[in-house]
């Protein structure tokens, strides 16, 4: 199957000469919503719409896209009969191929979703939780591009993606990376000759019934190597939950926010990466005992060698969540 990038480059073949007209084409596993380009070569998708409907909504038109809602459309693909009815336009204003790339696959995810004829209601809080997803760009990033691809590198490595992504941490500020409501994984990466992370006294203490691993990852950035998105579309071929993947795009856009446009320059050495990644048990870890320090004292930080710490090599719990790292 032809992926929705691939599809949407084939119509750069038909572009229309008309400034105000466009090519189309069918979308999989779809039948009535489809994929288009305009005059520029910008990507567009036709929702179809039930043709009678009370419900009102505003149109949008935001820096990098623009929804109009319920409009009267006459589609017509090579070799095919016109199509005339009614359909939410999703436009999107980037010509950044990668931009392009990635928001193709957010918004097919969103109208594999939909039913055939969406009604107008529906499709209205989806825009709304795509419109979310786009003012997140220009937020300040909460992580580097470094830490996240550290996170995904252990996802794409683990032996239950799925799992481990469902477990990833709602916000960029909880204080651990994977928490699946009973254990933890905390992922630290360094681009350092050494295995020296920094922790927060929190992050090594965590509660008592609660057994915690330390990721370490040596990240090094290269001129060649795989970037956050290489290693995303490694994980995607795993799996074939489209929620799941809905929870990769919105970890990745929260946590990076203005920099997601920088992420795509960015590439890290992956078999480094692979063959470099160890696991600590959180109790091995060099740390400050918290009953040591004053409850006056808060928000402390320190810097761990973990060189010379015994690596774990087997799971020694019936953890879900660490089993999902190794057996």
């Amino acid at each position: 199957m032809q992926s929705i990038f691939q599809i949407f480059s084939n119509l750069k073949n038909e572009i229309p000469e008309d400034k105000d007209g466009f090519s189309i084409a069918s979308l999989p596993k779809i039948k009535s919503h489809k994929i288009g380009i305009s005059k520029e070569g910008l990507p567009l998708f036709f929702i179809k719409c039930e043709e009678v409907s009370t419900e009102k909504v505003l149109d949008y038109n935001l820096e990098s896209i623009s929804i109009r809602f319920n409009q009267r459309c006459q589609l017509k693909a090579k070799g095919k009969k016109n199509t005339e009815g009614n359909y939410t336009i999703i436009a999107l204003k980037t010509d950044s191929v990668d931009l392009q790339e990635y928001f193709l696959n957010i918004i097919y995810f969103i109208v594999l979703k939909l039913a055939e004829i969406a009604k107008l209601k529906e499709l209205k809080i989806e825009v709304e939780n795509l419109i979310i997803l786009f003012t997140k760009f220009s937020k300040l990033p909460t992580k580097s591009i470094q830490g996240l691809w550290a996170e995904i590198l252990v996802i794409e490595q683990s032996l239950n993606p799925e799992y481990l992504i469902k477990s990833w941490h709602v916000s960029p500020k909880d204080k651990f990376d994977f928490n699946d409501g009973i254990d933890k994984i905390e992922v630290k990466s360094t681009a350092n000759s050494k295995r020296i992370h920094s922790f927060s006294v929190e992050q090594l203490n965590p509660n008592e019934n609660s057994k915690l691993i330390i990721a370490s990852v040596f990240a090094v950035e290269t001129g060649k190597g795989k970037s956050i998105f290489d290693l995303v579309k490694s994980i995607a071929d795993k799996i074939e939950n489209s929620d799941v993947l809905n929870i990769i795009n919105e970890v990745i856009i929260d946590t990076l926010g203005s920099d997601f446009e920088k992420s795509f320059e960015h590439f890290f050495d992956y078999q480094l990466a692979k063959d470099t990644l160890a696991f600590f048990e959180s109790e091995t870890v060099p740390k400050i005992n918290s009953t040591l320090i004053s409850k006056e004292v808060s928000n402390v930080h320190f810097d761990s060698d973990l060189s010379n710490v015994e690596q774990l090599k087997k799971i020694k719990s019936n953890s879900l969540l660490h089993k999902t790292l190794m057996e």
